[in-house]
């Protein structure tokens, strides 16, 4: 196969990511099976109807037992495939108006999460939760170590591994913000709304669970660190890909901005673990006689502050960087 061959097929699948829909409106008339309407087109005006809806079949079968866990009428397995071929097209295509075509992503999101906690504990019913029992050796800690490290987080994995679809909407909320911030001015999907960008993040942590789904198989073979070292470093690809098809900058303007909105998340993420948790860290820090600092508050105003400096510090990098460039093209 010549790189002229490769050059084309890359090409012919760069332009199906793009405009992957053709719609073909019919041209017969049809006289609807329903309500009996004469009609031209693919639907019935009258009845919403299917134009060419015969005698049932194995077809109608499958449809039905799809329908019992909503798989039907929008494909799961669709959204699913044209978020892992097209991530970026694919929600843009979605938050710009073309919704016939996608499962819906909040209900993707708790069937694919769901689906991952059955398999993965079916497949290792005697491992701990993600983390939790992790091979702290390779930091230099010892035996001991590694276990006062493991109980320490143990609240927050076992929490974690049993609220799994919770965790990635909270992620998602948190991200839309700084995601909002960071890419408001971008060339494609400019100004997009909070409400455009819930969405956005909901098809990222649908994106993420099914990488997550297709990477157990390899639990079998590979040790858990490297396992989670590739699944994070395929992740993060994909947000790039995604994130890039979706607001249009390059490579590098879009990694630097995906640099701030990634630092706000895991500060506010952290703020919310140690609010939440209790990670059986010292909780009081004597300063002079009589007086202590609670350690909790400040982890906690450390991270909040931290997560505020690093999108404002985005934000104005941002606008300077957006007027550049608008004065380059005038």
């Amino acid at each position: 196969m010549s790189w002229q061959s490769l050059r084309e097929k890359y090409e012919r699948f760069t332009r199906w990511q793009r405009e992957p829909m053709r719609y073909v409106n019919s041209e017969e008339e049809h006289r609807c099976s329903n309500c009996g309407f004469i009609f031209t087109g693919n639907y019935c005006p009258c009845c919403s109807q299917r134009a060419g809806v015969g005698h049932i079949g194995w077809r109608s079968v499958r449809q039905s037992l799809m329908d019992i866990w909503g798989l039907g009428s929008r494909s799961f397995l669709y959204s699913v495939l044209q978020l892992l071929l097209r991530p970026g097209y694919f929600i843009s295509d979605y938050i710009n108006g073309k919704r016939q075509v996608s499962f819906p992503p909040v209900k993707m999101l708790f069937i694919l999460a769901v689906a991952y906690a059955l398999i993965f504990h079916w497949l290792f019913p005697d491992f701990k939760a993600l983390g939790y029992g992790m091979d702290f050796s390779v930091f230099g800690y010892s035996e001991g170590e590694e276990e006062q490290i493991a109980n320490m987080f143990k609240p927050f994995y076992d929490w974690y591994e049993t609220h799994f679809s919770w965790v990635m909407l909270i992620l998602s909320f948190i991200a839309i913000l700084p995601t909002w911030v960071m890419f408001r001015y971008s060339p494609r999907n400019t100004r997009h709304s909070l409400p455009e960008g819930f969405f956005i993040q909901v098809f990222f942590a649908d994106l993420q669970v099914t990488l997550c789904l297709l990477s157990l198989p390899f639990w079998f073979f590979f040790k858990q660190m490297a396992i989670v070292t590739v699944s994070t470093l395929v992740v993060m690809l994909y947000y790039i890909v995604g994130y890039r098809q979706l607001f249009g900058y390059s490579l590098w303007g879009t990694l630097w901005r995906q640099a701030f909105v990634f630092g706000f998340i895991y500060c506010i993420a952290l703020t919310l673990a140690f609010l939440v948790f209790d990670f059986g860290l010292p909780t009081d820090l004597p300063v002079a006689p009589g007086r202590t600092i609670n350690l909790k508050s400040l982890y906690i105003g450390f991270f909040v502050i931290s997560g505020i400096m690093i999108l404002a510090t985005g934000y104005l990098i941002n606008r300077l960087a957006t007027r550049w460039a608008q004065r380059r093209q005038q």
